[in-house]
Order: C-alpha cells, then sequence, then structure tokens
C-alpha cells in the first residue's frame, strides 16, 4: 500500500517527494520500499544524479535544485510507512560548457587592450605636441576641421 504520491525519479528509482532538510544546503527524498530498494537507493548515482518530475498534475512541485551534485548525509527507515529518507547535502554546482563564455571573455580582455594602447598613444602624441609648442596650431586644425563638418551636415 502507498502511502505517497510518486512524483521524482532519480537515476531511474522511483521517489515520492522531495523537501528541503533543517539546514541550508540540506535536502530530504522520501523512497518507499514498494517502489525502491536499499540498494537502488545507494546505487543513484548522488554527484550528479539524472532526476526526472514523474507528476504531470503538479507541474511546479519543489525538487532538488538543478545543477548540482550532493553527498549522502544519511539514510534513514520508517517501518510505520515502510519508507526511506535520504538526507543529501549539496556538493558540487554543475555550470555545463563555460568556453563560449571563456572565449568571450578572451576577445573582450583583448578589445581592452587594443583601446588602451591606442589611448595611450594619443596621449604620448598630446604631450609630444604640447612639448613642441604646436599645441595651439593643432587646435585650431582641430576648430577648422569641426567648423567644416558642421557647415558641410547643415
Amino acid at each position: 500500500m502507498s502511502f505517497f504520491t510518486k512524483s521524482w525519479k532519480f537515476d531511474g528509482v522511483q521517489a515520492a517527494f522531495v523537501m528541503r532538510g533543517s539546514q541550508n544546503g540540506r535536502y530530504l527524498v522520501k523512497f518507499e520500499r514498494e517502489f525502491a530498494s536499499l540498494e537502488d537507493i545507494e546505487g543513484i548515482n548522488w554527484t550528479k544524479p539524472a532526476i526526472e518530475h514523474t507528476n504531470p498534475q503538479c507541474p511546479d512541485e519543489f525538487g532538488l535544485p538543478v545543477g548540482y551534485g550532493f553527498t549522502v548525509a544519511g539514510i534513514t527507515y520508517d517501518s510505520k510507512t515502510k519508507s526511506y529518507t535520504v538526507e543529501l547535502q549539496v556538493a558540487d554546482q554543475f555550470l555545463g560548457d563555460v568556453t563560449p563564455y571563456q572565449e568571450q571573455i578572451a576577445q573582450l580582455e583583448s578589445e581592452a587592450a587594443e583601446k588602451d594602447a591606442a589611448i595611450a598613444e594619443k596621449e604620448a602624441a598630446i604631450k609630444a605636441l604640447e612639448a613642441g609648442g604646436t599645441a595651439e596650431a593643432v587646435k585650431a586644425d582641430l576648430q577648422a576641421a569641426y567648423t567644416e563638418g558642421v557647415e558641410s551636415n547643415g
């Protein structure tokens, strides 16, 4: 006789439900002896379990966080409900393939370095012009180019 709904499968092993544990990062998973033996439960790869929600009547049902690995903190048996409770501790978070992000970061760092070099080059040119006493001539040229651009667009 089943006491609980069957809402989850972990590595193909049917479980009833998942709930938060008493400590941060802890979760409790209930397995009925009728659907899972202790050997089945111990055979689950909790470091990276295949998680499947099997209760379409409760699509937003609480479960284990996706993308995490766990370690088993303990397994207890309740003879009244003929069920096992597995206490899990979050161990690792799997971010998936981050290669595209690493490439994007490298590209952005390269672009930033190029811009920094261009800025440094322009600052050096300005200092050289100021030292040569031709800064006023450069300002006049820039003003003329600006005025010419405004008149041709206007």
